[in-house]
């Protein structure tokens, strides 16, 4: 029995054990390092000698757990019970059967009952029965099924002990959800036979903390498992979901491992309050210069946002329990930096709520149209924050005439919230592709929206190369239709440290298409036309010029970005971008003036600037105090 911050499940799950009609048996329990009273619930169950009890000191992960109980075993059979897991009474009976009664058999498993409502022999269906090796691994039917492709459940499975035993994955070498369906393919690729026993015997219990949820549920992801299993500074993942974005935190971190730099005796504290979107190890540039940060985060971050704790920097978490106002006076930051993303804004307003007279600005980077009845919250915090970031100057007019005229433009600065760090634009670059064979090579790292009909591209003789594998999961249906025209080609996510090397063969770069409608007017505005996806940082560091639709009747504003800088590629329909993607002496101009700007889409470019506006702010607000004062002494 795994466990690992489930005591109120505890109970339930060992009662079922207690209630088996099998009385033969042993109960391994460990803990991975529980911060709750797991082992106060279950110190009374230890009066039964078949029930040991083992704590490890610091949660390493299922797959250690796992190893550690199996080496301990005494029994012919290992079976496994998770701790929100549940047995029915006939389950240890029924398993020991079929292995007793087929010694050709190596695992055995009983139906299993899962999402209350849902039963069967497998995760998978009844077909699945007799054809585990066959079913093992594939893409799901509907999405009741595990997105890993998941077989069986631990709950349900029972197989031989014995020498040569496949040893459980563990975190050290990859975090992802298919870790039982690893284990079951090793056991098969080494012969081994499955048998159904023909009768439903235990439950799955689904509950949002579930670990295959926590890895690559909605929400799921990096900083959800980071956070619930405490993984702290130094520790780096190599998390691999079944769905979702994957990253290998060594390779795209590593290079940070060693930097110590020790806060300046004139550098900042600063608590970030939130979420830092795509592109966190950007704020290492704020300790490079000798600033202390503080992290208070959003605690149910979606699967793409970045929250700590980090694998990287220096970064201190304040954990979000009743104590963290306590905490974060104890801290005394000199500057509360709230951002970034909609998410954010319930913690956000409960920092406002604290009243902690610490200089409180907002950095709000997602569009002015929050749904789930965010905007009160939204407005609140506009409104009551000392200071304002907007991502671009079109963001800052929509705000101004959305809060009647009632933004003071003096205490606003215009960033970007999700600008990539300086360290991945290198020089490695590339030759283009389209110098080797003559055609025309464009590239998309993000969601394709607005690039159909693919069969019109390819008429074109537009090559459109898509990367990430996740995005390729997102949208099946485009990629197929993609595939059958030849002119789509698959590649895997792109880390940063390759984005030059790997991004610069190609002549331009899609961000999202779409035809504004606002003719000039920001009320009539999109998200679309004031949304500055995470991407353009990304095309920025290989040097690529921007192809979007040609909307300069209207305010759009990544079109004014590729405007002030001259690297867009406007077009009206796709002839017209081929017609243009075939000027070779214009496209290299283009490509040499987005090379030349890349820098400015660099955070570390304006790190110091933000340092300045953050001053900026602590001497209003001292000035402010002053005059408080003066007015009470008169």
């Amino acid at each position: 029995m795994p466990t690992f911050k489930q005591a109120s499940f505890l109970p339930r799950a060992l009662e079922s054990l207690l209630a088996q009609s099998w009385e033969d048996w042993e109960l391994i329990v460990v803990d991975d390092g529980s911060p709750d009273d797991t082992a106060r619930v279950i110190q009374p169950y230890l009066a039964d000698p078949r029930i040991s009890f083992h704590r490890l000191e610091r949660n390493g992960g299922l797959g250690a757990a796992l190893n550690h109980a199996t080496a301990l075993a005494r029994g012919r059979y290992l079976a496994y019970l998770p701790s929100d897991d549940v047995y029915y009474r006939e389950h240890l009976e029924q398993l020991v059967g079929v292995l007793e009664a087929h010694p050709p058999v190596d695992l055995a498993y009983g139906g299993v009952r899962w999402d209350y409502k849902l039963y069967g022999p497998t995760l998978r269906g009844k077909a699945a029965v007799g054809r585990e090796a066959e079913f093992l691994g594939l893409p799901p039917e509907d999405k009741s099924q595990p997105t890993s492709g998941n077989l069986l459940a631990l709950v349900q499975v029972m197989h031989r002990r014995r020498e040569g035993l496949p040893r459980w994955t563990e975190r050290a070498e990859r975090v992802s959800d298919t870790l039982e369906v690893d284990f079951w393919r090793a056991l098969l690729d080494g012969g081994a036979r499955f048998a159904y026993a023909g009768a439903i015997t235990c439950e799955w219990v689904g509950h949002p903390d579930q670990r295959h949820q926590i890895i690559a549920g909605i929400p799921g992801g990096l900083s959800r498992y980071r956070a619930h299993y405490g993984i702290g500074r130094g520790e780096y993942l190599n998390f691999q979901p079944s769905r979702g974005m994957r990253v290998n935190e060594w390779e795209r971190y590593g290079r940070f491992a060693p930097a110590d730099h020790a806060p300046r005796p004139d550098g900042l504290k600063i608590l970030l309050v939130g979420s830092l979107g795509f592109n966190p190890e950007r704020m290492l540039a704020l300790e490079e210069r000798g600033h202390k940060l503080y992290g208070l985060w959003s605690p149910d971050p979606e699967t793409w946002d970045a929250t700590g704790p980090f694998s990287y920097g220096h970064i201190e978490d304040i954990p979000l329990d009743e104590c963290w106002p306590e905490r974060v006076r104890a801290v005394r930051p000199d500057v509360i930096y709230a951002l970034l993303n909609l998410q954010a804004l319930p913690l956000i307003e409960r920092v406002l709520d604290a009243r902690l007279g610490i200089p409180f600005v907002f950095h709000f980077k997602e569009g002015p149209f929050p749904g789930d009845g965010l905007w009160p919250a939204l407005i609140r915090v506009l409104k009551e924050s000392d200071s304002l970031i907007f991502i671009s100057p079109e963001n800052r007019e929509w705000y101004r005439l959305a809060l009647g005229g009632q933004l003071d433009e003096s205490r606003t600065f215009i960033l970007d919230g999700d600008l990539p760090k300086i360290d991945w634009m290198t020089d490695e670059w590339s030759p283009k592709l389209s110098q080797g064979d003559g055609q025309i090579h464009t590239v998309c790292a993000g969601r394709p929206l607005g690039l159909e009909p693919l069969s019109e591209l390819a008429r074109q003789g537009i090559h459109v190369h898509f990367y990430g594998t996740h995005f390729h999961e997102w949208f099946p249906n485009w990629t197929r239709s993609g595939l059958e025209s030849g002119f789509l080609h698959l590649h895997p996510t792109v880390e940063p440290q390759d984005w030059v090397r790997e991004l610069s063969r190609y002549d331009a770069a899609w961000v999202q298409q779409f035809d504004s409608v606002n003719g000039g007017d920001l009320r009539r505005a999109t998200w679309d036309d004031l949304n500055l996806p995470a991407r353009l940082g990304t095309y920025a560091a290989a040097g690529l010029p921007w192809i979007m639709r040609d909307n300069r009747h209207s305010l759009v504003a990544m079109q004014t970005l590729a405007q002030d800088h001259d690297f867009g590629v406007f077009y009206r329909d796709f002839a017209d971008l081929a017609a243009q993607l075939r000027d070779r002496p214009r496209l290299e101009e283009l490509t040499a003036n987005a090379r030349a700007a890349r820098r400015l889409f660099a955070f570390d470019t304006h790190a110091a600037d933000l340092v300045d506006f953050f001053r900026r702010v602590l001497a209003a607000q001292a000035f402010l105090q002053d005059e408080r004062v003066a007015q009470g002494d008169d």
